[in-house]
C-alpha cells in the first residue's frame, strides 16, 4: 500500500519575481485617455461619480471564465477549480459566473440529476444597442457561489466552449456572455462594489458592458481586471462592435477595445511570459504585435499559478526516505512497476479505434552506422534537399528496448503553440529502438482532425514500435498511468504562458522543455552540460540558436505559414530540432544512470514546495487593492 506524502512547506523566498510584481504594481495608474475617447467628459464624469462610492473594503469579485468544471478544455479550468476557493479562503468574496453549455453532454447531465439547478428565470434584457433573454442556473453544492448564465440562441457548443467551426460563434457567445452578467448579477442582489476578474479575450469585454450597466443605472459601482492565461485575440467587426460596445470604442480586436478601459493592472500567468508579450519575437511577430502600444500603457504583469494537480506522491515513505539519503533502488523499482502499468495500459489501448503506431519490447541492435533520420531528404520526402543538421545518431552500442526511456506529451493538436511536430522529428533521429514516445493530441477527435494528424501517422508508420499517438481524450486514470511510468514528459511549446510541468513533479517524472513562459518558471534545468552533476536538477530546457532578432521574426513568420511538414525547411526551426534532441539525448543518458536520474527524480518531488496558490492570491489581492483604491481618476 502507497503512503501519500509530501515534505513540509518550507517559507517562501522572495524572488526576483517577486520584485518586478511589486514594482509593476506599484507603478500601476490609471489612465483617462481610453475612457474619454470611449464615454466622452460627460460619460466619465458620471463613471466616476459612481466610482467614488465604490468600497473597497466591501468588494465582490465575479470572476468570470469561459470554462468550468463541466466545460473545460485548457489550464483556464484548472484555475478556475482552485483558485476561487483560495481566494475565497483569504477572506475575498468571490462569486463565479460562466456560460450554460447546455449542450455539452456533462452540463446536461448536471441539469438533468439537479447538480445545476434554475435560480433566475428567463427575462429580457438590453445593454447597448443589444436585445437578448437570459437565466442563470446555480451549482448546488459548489465550494464558492458559481452561477451559469444561459442567453437563448447563445453557448450551443457540443463538445467544449471552443468547438464551433466558426470562430465568429464563439466571438457571439463572448459578447453575449459579456452583456447578461450585469443584468444577471443585479437578478442575484448583487449590484455595487463588484470588481469582475475577467480571463482572456472571451470574457474581456465585461470592461465595457459593465460601464454601459452602470451608466444605465443597473450596477451602482463596478470595475474591472484582467488575467490572460494565452495571448489569443479576436476581430470584431464594426457592426457587432456597434451593437454592443456603441459607436465611440476604437479598436478592430476584442482587446484593443478593452485594455484601455481596465481599472487595475493587467496581469498573466507567469513573470517571463509578461515579458514575452512585449519582447519575443514569436508574440511581437504573430500574436501581439497589434497590442504592443495597449501594453506599453498597461504593462502585463505575472502571477505565476500554484500546482494544478494533487500533492500527493504515489511513491512509499520508505523508498522516499531512501532516495532523499542518495540510496535509489527502492524508488527505481516502484518506478519500473509504474512503467510496467504504462506498457500495460499501451496494450489495453491498442484495441480502442483510432489508435496509431504502438510500442514493441522487442531487442533491436544498432547497424552502427551514422543515421540523420528525419532531418535528411532520405527521411523527409516532402523536402527534396538535404537539410542535414549535423546530429550523428550513431550510439555504437547495443539497444534494450526494455530499458529504453519512454516520452509522453500530451495537449490540444494546437499545431501554433505546442510544438509538438519538433519532437517527432527529433525522435526520427534516435536510432530505431532507442526511444520511445506516447503522443496523445487530446483534440484531435473526429475526422476534421485527419489532416492535421497526417504528418504524425507518417513518421508513427515509419518509426514501427517506437511511437504510439492516442488521437482522443483519455481517462484521467490512463493520463495518470502514462506520465507515472513514462520516464520524461515533454513539453515542447513554442510558448507556454505558465505549462504544467508540475504535473510530471507529481509523479516523480522529470519534464524536458522549450526554454519558453512559465516553463522556465517551473523546469529547474540541468547545469553544465549532459555529463555534469544532475545537482537541483528537474528536468531540461532547451532552445533554439538564434543569430540576432530579425531573423528570429521572419523564422517564426515562415515556421507558422507553411504546412506542418514543410516547417524542416526554415532554419529556425531546424536549429530547434537539432536542439530537441541534443535535450532527448542528454535525458537517454541520465535515464541510464540510475543515480542520476533518481537524484533527478527526488528533485522533481521536493519542487513540489515551490509552487503555491497562497503565493498567487497574495498577488491577485494586490491587484484587487490597486483596482479598489486607484481604479478611478481622483480629479
Amino acid at each position: 500500500m502507497y503512503i501519500y506524502t509530501v515534505r513540509p512547506k518550507r517559507p517562501p523566498k522572495y524572488t526576483a519575481r517577486d520584485a518586478q510584481f511589486t514594482i509593476k504594481v506599484d507603478a500601476w495608474q490609471q489612465l483617462s485617455r481610453g475612457f474619454l475617447a470611449a464615454f466622452g467628459r460627460p460619460g466619465l464624469d458620471s463613471l466616476n461619480a459612481r466610482e467614488r462610492v465604490f468600497n473597497p473594503d466591501s468588494r465582490k469579485i465575479a470572476f468570470l471564465t469561459f470554462e468550468n468544471s463541466f466545460a473545460p478544455l485548457g489550464g483556464l479550468a484548472a484555475v478556475v477549480r482552485i483558485l476561487p476557493v483560495s481566494l475565497n479562503r483569504a477572506g475575498e468574496d468571490v462569486t463565479v459566473l460562466t456560460p450554460l453549455y447546455a449542450n455539452i453532454p456533462k452540463v446536461r447531465d448536471a441539469i438533468e440529476n439537479g447538480t445545476i439547478e434554475p435560480v433566475v428565470t428567463k427575462q429580457e434584457f438590453r445593454i447597448s444597442s443589444y436585445t437578448g433573454t437570459a437565466g442563470c442556473y446555480r451549482h448546488a453544492g459548489a465550494p464558492v457561489p458559481t452561477y451559469f448564465i444561459a442567453v437563448d440562441g447563445r453557448f450551443t457548443a457540443a463538445l467544449n466552449p471552443y468547438s464551433y467551426s466558426d470562430s465568429n460563434e464563439i466571438l457571439d457567445d463572448s459578447l453575449a456572455f459579456c452583456a447578461a452578467a450585469p443584468f444577471i448579477l443585479n437578478k442575484l442582489g448583487i449590484n455595487r462594489d463588484i470588481l469582475f476578474h475577467a480571463h482572456d479575450w472571451e470574457t474581456a469585454p465585461i470592461a465595457i458592458t459593465s460601464k454601459f450597466a452602470a451608466l444605465d443605472g443597473l450596477l451602482e459601482s463596478a470595475r474591472t481586471v484582467l488575467t490572460l492565461h494565452n495571448s489569443f485575440d479576436s476581430g470584431i467587426d464594426v457592426d457587432r462592435k456597434r451593437k454592443f460596445f456603441g459607436d465611440k470604442i476604437s479598436g478592430d480586436t476584442v482587446l484593443k477595445c478593452v485594455l484601455p478601459l481596465l481599472n487595475g493592472p493587467l496581469t498573466t500567468v507567469s513573470t517571463p511570459f509578461a515579458d514575452e508579450l512585449r519582447a519575443d519575437p514569436l508574440q511581437r511577430t504573430i500574436f501581439t504585435n497589434h497590442l504592443q502600444s495597449e501594453f506599453s500603457a498597461n504593462p502585463p504583469i505575472g502571477v505565476e499559478n500554484g500546482m494544478f494537480g494533487k500533492p500527493h506522491l504515489l511513491y512509499t515513505y520508505t523508498a522516499l526516505s531512501h532516495a532523499r539519503q542518495g540510496v535509489y533502488d527502492k524508488m527505481l523499482a516502484e518506478k519500473r512497476r509504474f512503467r510496467e502499468a504504462t506498457l500495460r495500459t499501451v496494450g489495453v489501448m491498442a484495441e480502442r479505434d483510432g489508435v496509431i503506431g504502438g510500442l514493441t519490447d522487442a531487442a533491436v541492435t544498432d547497424t552502427g552506422t551514422d543515421i540523420n533520420t528525419g532531418i535528411n531528404a532520405n527521411a523527409d520526402k516532402n523536402i527534396g534537399t538535404n537539410v542535414n543538421t549535423g546530429i550523428n545518431t550513431d550510439t555504437g552500442t547495443d539497444i534494450d528496448i526494455k530499458t529504453r526511456p519512454i516520452f509522453f506529451m500530451s495537449g490540444r493538436l494546437d499545431l501554433m503553440q505546442k510544438g509538438f511536430d519538433v519532437i517527432f522529428h527529433a525522435v526520427r533521429c534516435f536510432p530505431a529502438g532507442k526511444a520511445a514516445l506516447i503522443f496523445c493530441p487530446s483534440s484531435a477527435d473526429g475526422a476534421r482532425r485527419s489532416k492535421e494528424l497526417a504528418f504524425f501517422r507518417e513518421i508513427a508508420e515509419e518509426r514501427p514500435g517506437d511511437i504510439v499517438i492516442w488521437p482522443f481524450r483519455i481517462t484521467e486514470e490512463d493520463y495518470v498511468s502514462a506520465v507515472l511510468g513514462s520516464s520524461f514528459l515533454l513539453m515542447p511549446s513554442f510558448y507556454e504562458p505558465f505549462g504544467a510541468a508540475t504535473e510530471g513533479f507529481i509523479y516523480g517524472t522529470p519534464v524536458v522543455a522549450r526554454a519558453t513562459g512559465g516553463l522556465t518558471v517551473q523546469v529547474r534545468p540541468l547545469q553544465g552540460g549532459g555529463s555534469g552533476s544532475v545537482g537541483a536538477a528537474t528536468g531540461l530546457l532547451y532552445r533554439e540558436a538564434v543569430e540576432d532578432d530579425a531573423r528570429a521574426c521572419a523564422g517564426w513568420r515562415d515556421t507558422l505559414s507553411v504546412p506542418v511538414d514543410k516547417r524542416i525547411s526554415v532554419p529556425l526551426y531546424r536549429s530547434m530540432v537539432k536542439e530537441a534532441f541534443g535535450a532527448l539525448s542528454v535525458a537517454a543518458d541520465i535515464f541510464a544512470d540510475r543515480v542520476r536520474y533518481g537524484r533527478m527524480m527526488v528533485n522533481c518531488m521536493d519542487s513540489l514546495r515551490d509552487f503555491s496558490w497562497n503565493a498567487a492570491v497574495s498577488k491577485y489581492r494586490r491587484v484587487y487593492e490597486a483596482a479598489a483604491r486607484r481604479g478611478f481618476f481622483d480629479e
